[in-house]
Parts: C-alpha cells; structure tokens; sequence
C-alpha cells in the first residue's frame, strides 16, 4: 500500500485553515485533478478526479467522506472509487508563522487497476501534494511553503522490492 507524509506550514490560524478544509467546495479547489464536485451532505461528496497515465486521461469518481475529526485539530477522511481506496489523515498545529499541515495519505489499488494505482500514486503524489501547498499558499497570503513536501520514510524500499518482483516476474 502506498504511503506519502506531507509537512508545510500554511499562513494562517487553525481555525481558519480548519474553516477552509471543512468546506469541500473549497478545499476542492486547491485538490489537484479535481474537475467536479457534487456535495452530498456536509460530510460527504462526489468528485471527479482526471490524471494523466502517459498520454491516457483516467477520470475517476470518487466519493468521499469524512469519518472523524476533533475540530481544528485533526481529521480523517477515505475517498473510494472502483479501483481505490485513499485513507487521509490531515492535521494542523499552531507555530509561529501560522499552521502546519500535516498530511498522511495511504493509498490501496485493487483489482486489475491496482499496479497502475500504485504506480501513478509513487509517481504523482509528491508533486501533486507540492501543488497542494502552492495553492494554500496563495489562498492565504504570504510566501510559498518553507518545508516541500516530503515522500514517507521506506518508500524508497517498497519501489526497490515492487521493482526486483516486477523483474523476477518478467525473466519467468
């Protein structure tokens, strides 16, 4: 299962931030891909999702919900679509210059999509969280991020291990 942490301090309060990302509408709007949102009820919605596998768009529908959260500390939200399954882990703490946000994203492919999933996620999420963080940065003033999002610890292991079972497999 893919992992990626995500760190950055945004340029605001908690309880703004909290405001922000507890509105779907416009969190959406600093996601990445997200071309359509339908909210279904405050703590649940329906996106769609385009990215790229090379040349080929693939467009999910995800629904997405909130499972928890300790307001404005801490929430805990799973998107699913047919070949997917995201856990997301979001935190903010107060610091000096305004909020970090801490993100925690595992990701689960399944089906004939998995290796796919898998790959575009290894691939994609780090730019895809840095373009998250430009996108607060703008929303709530001030410079860019200080601290770039960071790939989760072993995640260079399991591409290495992916990597030696996608090589044992083709020399079978």
């Amino acid at each position: 299962m893919p992992q990626r942490e995500t760190r950055f301090t945004v340029n605001a309060q908690p309880p703004e931030l909290w405001k922000f990302i507890r509105d779907m509408e416009s969190l959406c709007t600093c996601v990445p891909g997200v071309e359509k949102i339908v909210l279904l009820d405050e703590r649940t919605a329906d996106l769609t999702v385009k990215e790229k596998v090379g040349v080929i768009p693939m467009v999910l529908t995800l629904r997405a919900s909130i499972d928890s959260e300790d307001p404005p500390r801490r929430l805990h939200a799973t998107a699913r679509a047919e070949h997917l399954t995201m856990a997301i882990e979001v935190s903010l703490e107060k610091t000096a210059n305004g909020t970090e946000l801490r993100g925690l994203f595992d990701v689960t492919g399944t089906g004939q999509l998995k290796p796919i999933v898998d790959r575009l996620f290894e691939k994609r999420a780090t730019e895809r969280a840095a373009q998250f963080a430009e996108c607060l940065g703008k929303r709530f003033g001030g410079a860019p991020p200080q601290s770039a999002p960071q790939p989760a610890r072993g995640g260079w292991l399991r591409r290495l291990i992916g990597w030696l079972r996608r090589r044992v497999t083709s020399s079978s």
